[in-house]
């Protein structure tokens, strides 16, 4: 029925010749109806020609229509692209790069963009460029999965990379706004407090103290958790960069030798950083410059730390916003004048560095009690005790705890001095030698 369906259309385009009385195929054209039919009718193309007189005597057809039959040499003569509707080029495997792997993250198949994920985290810091560079064009689902990438990259990093996925993250944090920012930040944060319970580790594997203890400021101890580097640290300065996650502790003890323009510059990138306390350290031009580079720092005391010209130059470009103690640093009461007029607003002490060791009760009548008195300090060694009320120290009267302290300012340690007190109803004299203030 195809057959004769082809035919009359064959015969209305002028393709078949009439004879009288029937009508007759050429034997060329009847051999494409055949193969035509062949197509139309599903016939396997292993088919075999009839045989026959109506047989075509030419090549055996094909299964493509005459005009494509006549136009395939024509296209690959001339190279012609494929067609726009055919799938594209599979990438092989060896030419998959991080680029490639980029472009997945917006496949539609979810195990591809899985794929993609794990092959970009993989490629560590190589990746982070390819990253970023899809930040400003990528949609919200593509901008998820790249920071989501950088995350897991910046955990492989040193807490000491500066230019890499961390800092990625943290500039679109700062630099960024709507969405894009408040992925960034709240994976930061997430990011922080891992690494806070990591830095713990790391930094007291080294030998830096980090808990509670007793520490004086301004002659005044209290209990506080603080970050303390002294002998102990076995000196590793890449250790120091993870100061930097340390949160929540706003006071650092220095002690000795360790106050190098290097530790320094790793205690100013702890984020609460106020209070900085440096003990009988050398310190250098460099290393006070370091503090310059700090937004804001409460207080500062130096104890036992000489200063010359040149450092207290230095000190006054600090950001200081309350108080600078300084304690036995040889400065004259002169210099500390002109400081005040330098660093105007900020409460600038001078003690010369003598230490008695006691604390004394703030009560309303006008008497300096001992509340405490430091075990091995002088005060302990002349016999003072907790409840005693100091009368007199050489030939100053002592009403308070301020009159106690700005006469032992003026000593330096290895001065005696002579102290009246009262025990209950009876009077005492002792004689106490001046020390030098504890690591406390």
């Amino acid at each position: 029925m195809v057959q004769r369906s082809l035919v009359h259309r064959l015969a209305e385009n002028d393709l078949i010749l009439d004879a009288p009385g029937k009508h007759r195929l050429d034997r060329y054209v009847a051999g494409l109806v055949w193969a035509a039919s062949l197509i139309f009718v599903g016939i396997p193309a292993t088919a075999q020609l009839p045989s026959g007189p109506a047989a075509p005597s030419g090549p055996v057809a094909t299964e493509q229509p005459a005009e494509q039959a006549a136009a395939a040499p024509v296209a690959e003569q001339n190279d012609t692209p494929p067609a726009a509707d055919e799938p594209p080029r599979r990438v092989p495997r060896d030419e998959r790069t991080l680029e490639y792997w980029a472009s997945q993250l917006s496949h539609e198949r979810f195990l591809r963009r899985q794929s993609a994920r794990r092959h970009l985290i993989d490629g560590g810091l190589d990746s982070v460029r390819v990253l970023r560079d899809m930040l400003d064009g990528g949609d919200l689902e593509t901008v998820e999965n790249v920071i989501l990438i950088l995350a897991k990259v910046a955990e492989d990093e040193p807490p000491w990379q500066t230019d890499g996925a961390l800092a990625t993250l943290e500039s679109i944090a700062a630099t960024s706004f709507g969405t894009k920012a408040t992925l960034a930040k709240s994976t930061l944060e997430s990011f922080a407090e891992s690494r806070g319970r990591e830095a713990r580790v790391q930094l007291s594997g080294a030998g830096v103290f980090i808990g509670i203890d007793t520490v004086a400021l301004a002659s005044r101890s209290t209990s506080h958790e603080i970050v303390r580097i002294n002998r102990q640290f076995n000196g590793d300065i890449e250790v120091l960069a993870w100061l930097r996650w340390i949160r929540e502790i706003d006071f650092v003890v220095i002690e000795d030798a360790m106050a190098t323009p290097e530790t320094l510059a790793a205690v100013m990138k702890m984020p609460d950083l106020t209070t900085l306390v440096i003990v009988e350290a050398e310190l250098t031009v460099p290393a006070v410059q370091t503090l310059q580079q700090r937004s804001r720092l409460d207080a500062i005391e130096l104890r036992y730390v000489r200063l010359n010209e040149e450092l207290l130059t230095e000190l006054t470009r600090v950001r200081l916003r309350d108080a600078l103690h300084l304690m036995g640093t040889g400065v004259s009461e002169q210099r500390v004048e002109r400081l005040r007029v330098e660093m105007p607003g900020l409460d600038i002490t001078l003690r010369r560095g003598g230490f008695l060791g006691v604390m004394c009760r703030t009560t309303l009548q006008d008497t300096c009690e001992v509340s405490q008195v430091t075990p091995g300090s002088g005060a302990a060694d002349a016999g003072l005790q907790a409840g005693d009320v100091v009368i007199r120290i050489d030939d100053a009267k002592i009403t308070r705890f301020d009159d106690l302290q700005q006469q032992i300012n003026t000593h330096i340690p290895g001065d005696e001095i002579a102290i009246r007190y009262r025990r209950g109803n009876e009077v005492f004299d002792t004689i106490a030698t001046l020390k030098k203030q504890q690591n406390q």
